[in-house]
């Protein structure tokens, strides 16, 4: 239950264009957050992909504990998300990049996983009802 397993992780280059091309996005700092939710899924799953780019992290060593902290932030919080997923039977790809130039530590990391979470859940709950009531 708590760990970060391959299938977790969002690999495949299509549904990583698909996010980054159509995907909806919003910002909590230090994150930047971007989405995609498909619908009417047997399976549900959640898939992440997690960012330090080097324009905002110099440094390797930083890139790598940034995304270090993400990925123990979203394995302990991802619970609540993998719920929703099932309950609604939708596919969720998010990724999280970290948009800030100092390198947060892990409370202000937690906190802010568990807003984007919440934040998500909330979209995506919108979405899905709007595309109900669009298509009585």
């Amino acid at each position: 239950m708590y760990q970060f397993a391959k299938k977790e992780r969002l690999c495949n280059r299509i549904d990583i264009e698909n996010l980054f091309s159509k995907g909806q996005s919003f910002l909590i700092y230090p994150f930047s957050v971007k989405y995609i939710v498909k619908t009417n899924y047997s399976s549900s799953k959640v898939q992440v992909l997690l960012l330090s780019p080097k324009r905002y992290q110099k440094l390797s060593v930083s890139r790598n504990r940034a995304k270090r902290l993400i990925r123990e932030s979203y394995r302990l919080n991802k619970d609540v998300i993998n719920k929703f997923a099932k309950d609604e039977s939708c596919d969720l790809n998010i990724a999280v990049s970290l948009i800030s130039k100092s390198l947060p530590d892990f409370k202000t990391v937690d906190e802010s996983v568990r807003k984007i979470l919440n934040r998500v859940i909330l979209n995506t709950k919108s979405q899905i009802e709007n595309d109900s009531q669009n298509n009585q």
